[in-house]
């Protein structure tokens, strides 16, 4: 249980600019806005296993469909139609694993390389080059979707990812909608990693218990 010298703590060490947001959807009211604030870290503390399993689903899926077509060392081979951006994200990631003194291998590229790498392949700067020739194919499980659909999803996922990644207000987001639409994006590409997702999210219950339903 919080007392006023507890919340009078948190004032301070969690900033007033921080806490803005939630005082000002609790008319100021400090012991209020630090409950809003529980409640927002029980609901991004909800939402690691949906956008965790999103995230290396879609890295695996895109990595599986261009291993098919340029190798396993799609990432490392200069054949791979990947643009300026995609190459420098690459580059850094290879520089980190040289700099800890690892092996650089293409496995470990792939599982270094961020969640923005990844969504930016399914960008319309590789309509006709990654997605009409390959990419498609690793959003047939539920019959298959426009790029600009799959794109438009993921990209929304991955913004509301960071937020959740940088202590963001969620709060007052539509979560349980959200929740719906990464659980679908897992169905697009594999329907039996959704259902698995989905049993084992516990978002439901947390907002369920929520003291704010969205």
């Amino acid at each position: 249980m919080r007392t006023l010298v507890t919340n009078e703590a948190l004032e301070r060490t969690l900033s007033r600019d921080r806490l803005a947001k939630y005082l000002n959807a609790t008319a100021q009211d400090l012991d209020g806005a630090l409950a809003l604030y529980e409640t927002n870290t029980r609901l991004s503390e909800a939402f690691y296993t949906p956008l965790q399993s999103v995230e290396v689903c879609l890295r695996n899926c895109i990595h599986e469909q261009l291993s098919r077509r340029y190798g396993e060392e799609w990432n490392l081979s200069s054949a791979t139609p990947l643009g300026e951006d995609s190459r420098r994200m690459i580059g850094d990631v290879i520089d980190e694993l040289k700099k800890d003194r690892r092996d650089v291998t293409a496995g470990r590229v792939v599982a270094e390389l961020k969640f923005a790498f990844w969504v930016g392949l399914l960008g319309p700067r590789y309509d006709a080059t990654l997605w009409r020739s390959v990419l498609y194919r690793a959003f047939l499980a539920d019959g298959g979707k426009p790029r600009r659909i799959v794109h438009g999803r993921f990209n929304a996922i991955r913004r509301f990812r960071n937020r959740v990644a940088h202590h963001e207000p969620i709060f007052d987001r539509p979560l349980p909608q959200i929740h719906s639409e990464i659980i679908e994006a897992i169905h697009w590409m594999c329907r039996e990693t959704a259902a698995w997702a989905a049993e084992q999210s516990r978002f439901e219950q947390v907002h369920a218990g929520s003291d704010r339903i969205n």
